[in-house]
């Protein structure tokens, strides 16, 4: 996934709307597997671990499929691919989040997700500490990516037999809805005064977040003259933080103010557009999102916390689903807004970054007036 946008410019020479069309898909597929997963949860809900495998099974197949995209003919693999994994992803995660939010209490939720993200960013930084060696002997050649995709679908496939293993150890009864149903719930959900807060501000951050979403790596290859190994580092300080980070925040967790903490968390990722336009080098890059990496370790746990809490066992489904449809969708609009005005010229692009930047501090603002605490 490190590899997605750089694979699309070296091997399939994607332009930057090219890229912003591929991060659009990314992002509303996400939100179509969102708006789709209600139905589909509630009508299987007794069998929701089965719908948890599949979907993710899928989903991570698909994405090791990526890295062959050059393999068919056209340019529109690559799309097709990303889709059926964020689509199968989007309904994946909804069945894994409901199943274990029954099955983790709420005062263990954050000694037990920040371990589990300690676990699965260590495994990460594994991977891309392969990869920059792998790239770093090799160079960015069709050869490398592909040695790369091919390990990623052999571990998909061996991931996919290992969760094929678990069990559901809670069980709810199935429902079935109407569309008429599903509108309801989504009603209650924003009459919740609450509820409504928490979500417009994951909507309106969201937006703001992935205004620069295609232009990442577009700009350290062809502003910076970076290269694969640079995206590498810059993901492994960023994932090597986020592991720092959870792991401190599993020992400090019964001292955790959830709001607190998510605000704080706001200051080093908002920063981080306004500094990334002058880290022009590699090592400014590490430090950078060594730094912000702190910071989404936070906000991605405590918004766990919140997303799996906040509703009522009930209501649950409906509030993640209405998350998830509005927030990627916002995600794609932004994303290929950005792209869209970055590809006019360079100061245009660098004014995405500073767009990006404003708007964060924004929903700090906001965050800290309007926020629910749980």
């Amino acid at each position: 996934m490190v590899f997605n946008q750089a694979y699309a410019i070296r091997v399939l020479n994607y332009s930057v709307d090219e890229l912003g069309t591929l991060t659009f898909i990314n992002l509303a597929f996400l939100a179509a597997g969102n708006l789709l997963s209600p139905t589909l949860l509630h009508r299987y809900r007794d069998r929701r671990v089965s719908l948890w495998k599949i979907f993710a099974s899928l989903n991570i197949v698909s994405w090791a499929l990526t890295g062959f995209s050059d393999l068919v003919p056209g340019r529109y693999a690559l799309y097709i691919f990303v889709a059926m994994a964020q689509l199968s992803g989007a309904i994946a995660n909804l069945a894994y989040s409901d199943t274990i939010a029954d099955m983790i209490p709420r005062e263990e939720s954050v000694k037990v997700f920040s371990r589990v993200s300690t676990l699965n960013t260590s495994s990460a930084l594994i991977a891309l500490t392969s990869s920059i060696t792998l790239f770093s002997i090799m160079g960015p050649h069709l050869l490398s990516y592909r040695i790369c995709y091919t390990a990623s679908l052999i571990t998909a496939l061996a991931s996919s037999t290992l969760l094929s293993m678990m069990k559901d150890l809670t069980r709810r009864s199935p429902i079935k809805l109407g569309v008429s149903d599903v509108l309801r719930g989504y009603q209650n959900i924003m009459n919740n005064g609450k509820i409504k807060n928490y979500i417009v501000f994951m909507i309106m951050f969201t937006f703001f977040v992935n205004l620069p979403a295609a232009l990442w790596n577009y700009y350290i290859i062809n502003i910076f003259n970076g290269s694969e190994t640079w995206i590498s580092m810059n993901t492994i300080a960023a994932t090597l933080a986020l592991s720092i980070g959870n792991y401190i925040l599993s020992r400090v967790y019964h001292r955790i103010e959830p709001k607190t903490v998510l605000i704080i968390s706001i200051i080093p990722i908002s920063l981080f557009p306004l500094l990334f336009l002058i880290s022009y080098t590699m090592e400014y890059q590490a430090l950078l999102n060594m730094f912000s990496g702190f910071g989404w370790a936070a906000f991605n746990l405590i918004v766990g916390i919140y997303n799996l809490y906040i509703a009522n066992v009930n209501e649950r489904i409906y509030m993640l689903s209405i998350l998830g449809v509005a927030s990627n969708l916002a995600a794609a609009i932004s994303s290929k807004l950005g792209s869209f005005i970055a590809s006019i010229n360079l100061l245009a692009m660098q004014s995405i970054f500073i767009a990006s930047f404003i708007g964060r501090v924004l929903m700090y603002v906001y965050g800290k007036k309007r926020l629910p605490n749980i």
